[in-house]
């Protein structure tokens, strides 16, 4: 690692990924402010003993990704996960109240049907489409190889368009 990198530094440059990663996980912002601060006391707890086989930004989603999964088994919940990333892209725009009507019905089936995927396979779309990790970066968060995360996205992809033709949110074309 560059010894000139500072905990000040990954704050400045991660902070905001790392407390939209806990609320992606948590679906409550105030702990996910504390499960982002958490992933930064444990980094400078350990930034000394960064060798550098990662990149910086996987070492921390691990952490992050690690620290929510513990503060999920503590709450015994495993349901929660979009809610807040919803509200976010709501308040990002004002569009027609028909075209918001429409879009909130189907990000609420899309999401309904993600919540729905096991934990193996709903982490990596998480990871990929929300917080635009590469699957490399996605495998060594989860401790997986590169190949199984292409693996689980595929079969996730598969199973999502499953749902949603059945409840008909978007017609296939042969």
């Amino acid at each position: 690692m560059r010894s000139d990198l500072t905990i000040d530094d990954l704050i400045d440059e991660y902070y905001s990924a790392m407390l939209r990663l806990a609320q992606s996980y948590l679906d409550d912002r105030a702990e996910a402010e504390d499960a982002a601060q958490e992933t930064f006391i444990a980094a400078h707890k350990n930034l000394k003993r960064f060798r550098g086989d990662s990149s910086v930004k996987t070492w921390l989603y691990t952490i992050g990704t690690n620290l929510c999964r513990r503060r999920l088994r503590q709450r015994k919940r495993r349901d929660v996960i979009w809610g807040r990333w919803e509200q976010d892209q709501k308040d990002q725009q004002s569009p027609s109240l028909e075209y918001q009507t429409v879009r909130s019905e189907t990000d609420a089936a899309l999401w309904e049907a993600v919540d729905e995927l096991k934990p193996k396979h709903r982490e990596p779309i998480i990871l990929r489409y929300v917080h635009d990790l590469t699957a490399r970066e996605i495998g060594e968060v989860l401790g997986i190889s590169e190949g199984t995360v292409y693996s689980r996205i595929h079969y996730a992809q598969k199973q999502l368009r499953g749902v949603l033709i059945d409840r008909e949110m978007f017609n296939v074309r042969p």
